[in-house]
């Protein structure tokens, strides 16, 4: 059996390939990734264009001309008075420029976009009113709180100073030496109870 190969040795240590530590490696990757960028640039110019942006464009460019005189429409409102850069209408307030042209591309049916967003509109606006209706029953409810804390701490108020005017005509009266008090008016009497 041949002799295994002891990996802590020198002979398998030292074998190592001549690495450059630095400037050359840094170089060589900036280059590659120059490459690679300039690769990025020329597929994007050569990349073909796909049926929705070409269409786009072409509807673009179809819009941004005016109509000529070869067009039946236009030479019809021409017939009726209508004149180039002119607004539309008797007074001529209307509007200047067409009817921006909004080409559907969603599967979503006529209107079902306008209907989102009145959902939306009308779930904000519920959540709008439930929030001012909480406030508002929060500021009630702490108002009310403020006023019975107020009513408890003047009733307490109140009895103490019943407390103290009936151990005053109490002592009033043991001063005179009266074992009951002077002024009882039915059950109510002025000195404190026993």
């Amino acid at each position: 059996m041949a002799e295994e190969e002891d990996y802590m040795s020198d002979s398998f240590i030292n074998v190592q390939e001549d690495i450059r530590p630095g400037l050359p490696m840094l170089r060589q990757i900036r280059e590659a990734r120059r490459k690679e960028e300039k690769q990025q640039e020329a597929n994007l110019k050569n990349r073909q264009k796909s049926l929705k942006e070409e269409e786009q464009e072409r509807r673009d460019i179809g819009l941004k001309n005016a109509l000529g005189c070869e067009n039946k429409g236009f030479a019809l409102l021409q017939k009726m008075g209508y004149k180039s850069g002119q607004a539309l209408g008797k007074s001529g307030d209307g509007i200047v420029e067409p009817i921006p042209l909004k080409v559907k591309t969603g599967k979503s049916g006529i209107g079902h976009e306008a209907s989102l967003k009145r959902k939306a509109e009308e779930k904000l606006e519920s959540y709008r009113r439930k929030s001012h209706m909480k406030n508002q029953t929060e500021a009630k409810a702490a108002e009310e709180f403020r006023m019975r804390l107020k009513n408890k701490q003047d009733e307490m108020k109140l009895e103490g100073d019943l407390r103290r005017s009936q151990r005053a005509c109490q002592q009033l009266d043991t001063q005179k030496a009266s074992l009951l008090p002077a002024f009882s008016f039915g059950s109510k009497v002025f000195w404190p109870p026993v």
